[in-house]
């Protein structure tokens, strides 16, 4: 028979006590240690999943404060180090590539190109952190310098494509990115990286220190915790306070004119005259209703590049009488992008030409319609009919001040136009910051030869354009005030600093309202079928951290949407998403005060807010993102020089 066993209480406690007294060793390492290829593999896809859903058009917000653990763990736990470099770009390189999936239908030579170079960040990313890591630092302020720092980087370098940081994925959560008018987006993407930081460091740190009293507790495992929870209550606080004060007047009405034109590189169907007359249409229908309700609206704003090529008071106004043949071809080619003929064409021949264009054209079907000139002065008879003005993107002409051969006299600009009243636009402002390989091919004057190779890459049909010369304001007279209005042009609005050279150049608030014109039809396209994109949402949210960083209120007019009305909390109000129209003024502008058709309801007003703050952004910039990146930049030349010392002397050893 078995004999029973027993437990002896008595020496159940005497091991406790010892255990107590002595810990074993292992309490005092670290902890994580991944001898498997397998493992540190899926924990680097783990990442790239969960940074991918906690962004928008997903929205899972809560998981960014843990979707960079497994990446990190997979960098400290390895034991094979290169294998998990590798892995940590590898998710770097499926994230961007599943997350810029609607850029392929239009460049699949430029997204691969852009998936590549994001993903480099994340490769430097992990050989910084992994050096650091091997050192012991503390993630929970590390990982926050590092990953700042670079997204820093990736706003600037090669013209910049500020996309997916983290503080993006935050947009909803209105107290905490408060603190975005103090260190811009970057304080929000800082403090998500430092919970992720404090969690790997409590799981990879050890459990007790060695000390003369004996073992104890690690403060550094709770360390991050602990600062974590205290700027978790800093940011909250300042964001409840700053949502507390009564520091907004009531602004314009605005109305918002949305259609739906998807564009292609290989399409035909495109009717740039048809699209401006719907837009003029819903501008007739905003006439009728506001003089239906007796109401007035005080700004009408289109989307990007919806008026007619040539809109512009330089062009309008050209003297064709005095120019030689070599400028009439010129000024031809860059009306109708190289008309057939052209090149073969007498003086005479172009001059009746651009002459007809000014006063009565053809549309790309060879239909005739309306002149460059009595188009722009339609815009104008609306515009006294709503008696206010419009606001509308289109493609403007310009002489070029630098030239580079004869035939490069014009150059087309993507531009905003103020139409008050009058036959022409009383203002331009044209974009400044211009998306690189798609809106312009770089060296054109600093190294031609190169520049036409590049050139060769972009498909022709994506005409190639010239940055306006300076910021341009808008000034809205209203019976409660002027209001002074910034209008970024799409891409250029997903900048921090490119806003605040609009709104606040010199550190002082010059705007009250950020205008924004995009076209976002370029990506609307999936599988064959015209469809909303992710990019529609990704694209909007970046305005909620524009609006708070300089305490403005933004408005979007969007080809294909997504329309929006936002606060300067960084609150979306409304929003008009693809496939729906704007009819009226007024219900981008309501918290849900419209009816099912959109039309605003009477007996509501609009909500477009002024904010008369004048935060630290607006004076200071991006003092917060430039500290960071210099203390990384210190940070990877100490590991770099580090890493030179210990191999000098593995060298030495060997001689010896």
């Amino acid at each position: 028979m078995a004999r029973r066993s027993t437990i002896n209480p008595a020496k159940v406690k005497a091991d406790l006590s010892a255990l107590e007294e002595a810990p074993p060793p292992e309490v005092y390492e670290r902890r994580l240690a991944l001898r498997r290829r397998l493992s540190v593999a899926l924990l680097c896809l783990l990442t790239m999943v969960l940074m991918s859903v906690c962004f928008v058009p997903y929205g899972q917000w809560y998981l960014a404060y843990v979707a960079l653990v497994p990446w990190l763990a997979a960098l400290d736990g390895a034991t094979h180090r290169r294998w998990s470099l590798l892995c940590a770009w590898l998710a770097g390189l499926l994230f961007w590539a599943a997350n810029l999936y609607w850029l392929w239908w239009i460049t699949l030579a430029g997204y691969a190109a852009l998936v590549v170079y994001c993903s480099a960040y994340w490769l430097v990313a992990g050989w910084v952190l992994q050096g650091a890591m091997r050192r012991n630092w503390p993630m929970w302020i590390v990982l926050p310098v590092v990953w700042v720092a670079l997204e820093y980087a990736r706003a600037y370098v090669i013209s910049g494509f500020p996309w997916f940081f983290l503080a993006h994925s935050q947009f909803a959560q209105t107290p905490l990115i408060q603190v975005s008018d103090l260190t811009g987006q970057y304080g929000v993407s800082f403090f998500v990286c430092m919970v992720n930081g404090a969690i790997v460091d409590l799981f990879d740190s050890p459990l007790f220190v060695a000390s003369g009293a004996g073992p104890r507790l690690a403060r550094r495992t709770w360390f991050g915790v602990v600062a974590s929870l205290a700027v978790l209550g800093a940011m909250l606080g300042y964001g409840w306070w700053r949502m507390g004060q009564k520091t907004t007047r009531p602004g314009p009405v605005i109305a918002l004119v949305q259609h739906s034109y998807p564009i292609r590189l290989d399409d035909d169907n495109f009717s740039s005259y048809a699209a401006f007359r719907n837009h003029l249409d819903s501008t007739r229908r905003i006439a009728e209703d506001f003089e239906a309700r007796n109401a007035r609206c005080e700004l009408v704003v289109w989307p990007e590049t919806m008026l007619m090529r040539g809109m512009n008071p330089a062009m309008l106004d050209v003297n064709l009488s005095n120019m030689n043949v070599a400028e009439l071809r010129a000024l031809a080619a860059q009306v109708s992008l190289y008309p057939e003929g052209a090149a073969k064409a007498s003086a005479s021949t172009l001059r009746q030409y651009l002459v007809g264009k000014l006063q009565t054209g053809s549309d790309e079907d060879g239909r005739p319609v309306p002149g460059l000139r009595t188009l722009a002065g339609e815009m104008g008879a609306f515009s006294r009919r709503l008696q206010c003005p419009i606001l509308a993107g289109g493609a403007t002409l310009h002489p070029n001040p630098l030239p580079t051969g004869i035939d490069d006299r014009w150059v087309t600009r993507n531009s905003a136009l103020w139409f008050e009243m009058n036959d022409q636009a009383s203002a331009v402002y044209s974009k400044m910051h211009l998306v690189p390989f798609s809106e312009y091919v770089p060296f054109k004057r600093s190294w031609p030869a190169f520049h036409h190779l590049l050139r060769w890459f972009v498909p022709p049909v994506m005409e190639q354009l010239d940055p306006g010369p300076e910021p341009v304001a808008f000034t809205l007279k209203t019976p409660q005030g002027p209001f002074v209005l910034a209008a970024p042009i799409c891409y250029e609005g997903t900048f921090p600093h490119v806003c605040r050279e609009l709104i606040a150049p010199d550190g002082r608030k010059r705007a009250d309202l950020l205008v924004n014109l995009s076209n976002d039809g370029w990506f609307v396209w999936a599988w064959g079928l015209p469809r909303g994109s992710a990019e529609h949402s990704q694209h909007l949210v970046q305005y909620c951290f524009r609006a708070v960083e300089n305490r403005v209120p933004v408005v979007r007019a969007v080809n294909t949407g997504i329309s929006a009305s936002i606060d300067s909390l960084g609150r979306i109000l409304s929003e008009i998403e693809y496939g729906e129209n704007t009819m009226i003024a007024g219900n981008l502008i309501l918290d849900g005060a419209c009816d099912d058709t959109g039309r605003l309801l009477p007996e509501h007003g609009p909500k477009v807010l002024v904010d008369q703050r004048v935060s630290v952004y607006s004076r200071t910039g991006d003092w917060f993102a430039m500290a960071v990146t210099v203390a990384t930049a210190m940070l990877a030349g100490w590991l770099l020089l580090r890493r030179r010392r210990a191999t000098g002397n593995e060298k030495k050893g060997t001689a010896q």
